[in-house]
């Protein structure tokens, strides 16, 4: 009797346990924080901050590409460094999509050497997703752009998808408001894209971007035209000159802000009321009415355009990040731990 009453109390605290833990769900999603780092790696920061700095003083042109990959792989499927995953001979990745085939080899290298050196640190603990959030911060606040919070601990992703580029970012032959579009889409304002835009304050396009508007250009009615006649003549005359053999040479390229193109400022929405956007997007965004008001802002006001950017950089930085079992921390940035999970 006693041994069957033992058993029964023993069945009876399974149940209890089993009925505790159904109850109590899955558990709650991590929460992401700028200090989530604070124990595991201290030093984490300071170590990208260290390597991606060295590699921008080395190729100037790296903040600008950092900012790229970043937004890249944030627009499409969440912040969760899927862009940074190779191909193989396998399984393409979102490299493979044609509007990935021009990012910059220096901002891939940038996160690679970041996450080398922290593994020496603190191994299998830093995110590739949040080394790329961090050195996205860390460039444009070396670049004289402003400091905003990075909250961290991002997984990095299982999948990285080739068709999802080319449909879910922006191209640099849509109009304004295909764009908007997009952005609504993702749950971001029309301030925001305008803010998100000015990043363009930095780094380069190659000429095929913009070709249509120095060359064999037409106007909505099919009307020939010397060039765009939104551009300022001198500025479209000296385009056509540097991009004159793009064609034989893809790689042909002009600075996205001809007057301060190393400097994070403002000076992109101050060019683009002069005439001087380089893409038909960014000139559009002055002949909107949508858009048009936010640019006056940001040319008028520096610390306007700073406030507003860094309020949209933190929101897209925790726009689809991975947490818990829905990803992994890479060992290397440029592969899966275990293979990718096939959609």
């Amino acid at each position: 009797m006693r041994r069957m009453s033992l058993l029964l109390l023993a069945a009876a605290a399974v149940l209890a346990a089993v009925v505790v833990a159904v109850h109590a769900g899955p558990p709650p999603p991590v929460k992401l924080s700028p200090d989530f780092y604070s124990q595991t790696c201290p030093r984490a920061e300071r170590i990208i901050a260290e390597v991606v700095q060295s590699k921008q003083m080395a190729n100037p042109t790296t903040a600008a590409g950092v900012l790229r990959v970043f937004f890249h792989d944030c627009f499409v499927s969440g912040c969760d460094a899927s862009v940074l995953i190779a191909p193989t001979h396998y399984a393409k990745s979102e490299k493979d999509a044609d509007i990935n085939h021009s990012l910059p080899g220096d901002a891939f290298d940038a996160v690679v050497r970041s996450k080398l050196a922290l593994e020496l640190e603190c191994p299998g603990v830093v995110s590739c997703a949040d080394i790329l959030a961090l050195a996205s911060r860390v460039l444009i606040t070396m670049t004289g752009g402003p400091r905003y919070p990075v909250p961290l601990g991002r997984k990095d992703s299982l999948s990285s998808n080739p068709a999802a580029p080319d449909v879910e970012l922006p191209h640099s032959n849509f109009t304004v408001g295909r764009i908007i579009e997009l952005f609504l889409a993702k749950g971001f304002t029309v301030q925001e894209m305008v803010a998100l835009s000015g990043a363009h304050t930095l780094g380069f396009s190659h000429c095929q971007e913009f070709a249509s508007r120095i060359y064999n250009y037409r106007d909505k009615g099919g009307k020939p035209a010397p060039f765009d006649p939104s551009m300022n003549p001198t500025y479209a005359k000296g385009l056509q000159a540097a991009c004159q053999n793009y064609q034989k040479d893809p790689t042909i390229a002009a600075f996205n802000d001809i007057m301060t193109p190393g400097k994070f400022d403002n000076m992109y929405y101050v060019n683009i009321q002069r005439g001087l956007g380089l893409l038909s997007t960014d000139e559009d965004m002055w002949s909107d009415m949508r858009t048009k008001p936010f640019v006056q802002r940001y040319a008028a006001n520096n610390a306007d355009f700073f406030d507003d950017f860094s309020k949209a950089m933190e929101k897209l930085s925790l726009y689809g990040v991975k947490t818990g079992a829905d990803g992994e921390i890479r060992r290397r940035c440029d592969a899966f731990n275990s293979g990718p999970i096939t959609q």
